[in-house]
């Protein structure tokens, strides 16, 4: 009987039970809710139960472990809360068993122990804590895959796990396992997959995983692991994802990690490692799709050879200690999608090749050292969706058409030498605008009339530069603005109506401008506003009583202006 894939709802029936001779009965994927009925467990002859991503809830009822006969049950993907397990009896014929993504809570299933022929168990996405007892890893010796991702089992991984020698899966992440991993899971020799991410691992890494010839996937991040890359990595030769990330490591990277050509994503982020990235060390790996090594310590130029990674959609080098030029091979990386190299010492032009990425989405080289100038080719880049060059040394008028970037959310080039205006059409052809920053140049003339046209943006920030002009009138129907400043420009217009109600609005500076005009009651509305400084310019009139409405304003500063009447304030 396969119900499966509908949208039935209500209880099951408890009449489903005189089905004496059903040996087939799927309802996954319905509306079902209530408990799991009893009478289930008269299904003698059933093989085959599942009843996975229903909304049953209650704790599933003992019966089903009369089902003698029963080799595939999956339940997970429901409510259903931990039942008395010592009512449960043996299932000698189950091979596969799902309680996932449930409320199981307590300790590891006890009946479980006594299900020798399972070759599958899945109790991820539940409750369940303490430790593993020992006995999983002698009785289930015919286990190929093994799930308890994402619950709170604590202690230490027993050496005994290496006793699943049939074990092609392992998943253990998001727990509270501890202590270091041993050395014995370089014994599972079957081994395809291991996860132990986002635990409390410490010590090494263990040099036996080089043992493992059919490891593909080895996620180790988000623990506390301090030692340095074990060089027996490099013999895991059929890996295609390893992630290291987010650990105490240190250390170079090993030359033998070039025997891992096969390799699809390397993470390696956010630890200590250092030394250079060597030309011989990344030239094999060129099925590599993104390469994330950032947050660390690594210095040296960044090799030519990156460019023979012509597959790589993600790279991500920033906040580590490059020097030199941004190798113009990065230009043969066709299918770069994200590009980060901010946060280093690169010095020199950001090369030509750069703007023939069309399919760059994301581009950011801020906090370099970089010269030169913004070509027009950045016209080319249509689907660019954030660009930052913020804090180098870079230069010039910024280039006509990039008011072509239709896509474009977040523009940033503030703290470099730029000058001249901003193209006069800015914004108008790229209505998702969220972030723009021109602060700290030598920009000069107006702000585009329609830079916030989309009115999507939520950050604005020009100071520092030579604007003069009124404000864009679209600026008052930005209902999303969070972060606004003008200060340090030449600014003019009166701003009693300039600003409308911004609900989101946190921060804006107006200082030292020419504006005039009276500082309007709405200001009262923006009752997220925690800084607001319009001093330094020829406001007039009175402080509006309702600025009392914000209550989380920590900074008014509204000096050196000409403001008349009794503070209401």
């Amino acid at each position: 009987l396969d119900l499966s894939h509908n949208n039935i709802s209500g209880p099951i029936p408890p009449a489903i039970g005189t089905l004496s001779n059903l040996t087939f009965l799927d309802l996954n994927n319905n509306l079902f809710e209530g408990s799991i009925p009893s009478e289930m467990g008269d299904l003698s002859e059933l093989q085959y139960l599942s009843v996975y991503n229903n909304s049953l809830n209650g704790a599933f009822p003992f019966q089903l472990s009369n089902l003698r006969k029963v080799r595939y049950l999956d339940l997970g993907g429901n409510f259903l809360e931990t039942p008395d397990w010592s009512k449960f009896s043996n299932m000698p014929s189950l091979t596969h068993l799902s309680l996932c993504y449930n409320e199981l809570t307590l300790e590891f299933p006890s009946f479980i122990l006594t299900c020798r022929n399972l070759t599958y168990l899945d109790l991820s996405l539940n409750k369940l804590s303490g430790l593993i007892p020992e006995r999983l890893f002698t009785n289930l010796g015919k286990l190929e895959y093994l799930n308890l991702t994402d619950n709170q089992f604590q202690g230490k991984l027993s050496p005994n796990v290496s006793k699943l020698s049939n074990l092609t899966v392992l998943r253990l992440a998001t727990n509270k396992f501890s202590g270091p991993i041993p050395g014995d899971i370089g014994l599972m020799s079957n081994i395809q997959l291991v996860e132990l991410f986002n635990n409390s691992f410490t010590g090494q890494i263990p040099s036996s995983l080089g043992q493992l010839k059919n490891l593909q996937h080895l996620d180790l991040r988000m623990n506390a692991l301090n030692s340095t890359i074990p060089p027996e990595l490099g013999l895991c030769t059929n890996l295609s994802f390893l992630a290291l990330a987010m650990n105490q490591l240190s250390g170079g990277l090993p030359l033998s990690l070039s025997n891992l050509s096969r390799l699809n994503e390397l993470g390696l982020s956010d630890n200590f490692l250092s030394g250079e990235i060597s030309a011989n060390l990344i030239g094999n790996w060129t099925e590599l799709e993104s390469l994330q090594i950032q947050n660390n310590s690594f210095m040296g130029n960044i090799p030519p050879e990156i460019g023979l990674l012509t597959k790589l959609q993600y790279l991500f080098l920033y906040r580590n200690h490059f020097s030199g030029p941004i190798p113009s091979e990065i230009g043969k990386l066709t299918s770069l999608e994200k590009l980060d190299l901010s946060g280093n010492q690169l010095s020199g032009t950001i090369p030509p090749t750069l703007w023939n990425l069309t399919n760059l989405l994301s581009l950011q080289l801020f906090f370099n050292n970089l010269s030169g100038t913004i070509p027009p080719e950045i016209g080319s880049m249509a689907s660019l969706v954030a660009f930052d060059v913020n804090t180098n040394q870079l230069h010039g008028e910024l280039p006509e058409n990039i008011s072509r970037l239709v896509n474009l959310n977040k523009f940033s080039v503030f703290t470099n030498n730029f000058s001249g205006s901003i193209p006069g059409d800015f914004g108008k052809f790229s209505p998702s605008l969220i972030n723009v920053s021109f602060s700290n140049n030598s920009f000069s003339g107006e702000l585009p009339y329609e830079l916030c046209s989309g009115f999507a943006l939520e950050e604005l920030t020009v100071n520092g530069n030579n604007f003069t002009g009124s404000l864009p009138a679209c600026m008052r129907n930005c209902s999303n603005l969070n972060r606004v400043r003008f200060d340090g420009n030449q600014f003019t217009g009166n701003i009693t109506r300039a600003f409308g109600v911004h609900p989101r609005l946190d921060f804006i500076r107006l200082s030292g401008n020419h504006f005039i005009g009276e500082i309007s009651p709405d200001w009262g509305e923006c009752r997220n506003l925690s800084n607001l400084q319009l001093d330094r310019n020829k406001i007039s009139g009175g402080i509006p009583a309702e600025l009392g409405n914000l209550t989380r304003l920590g900074v008014l500063s509204l000096d050196s202006n000409e403001l008349t009447g009794k503070n209401s304030y």
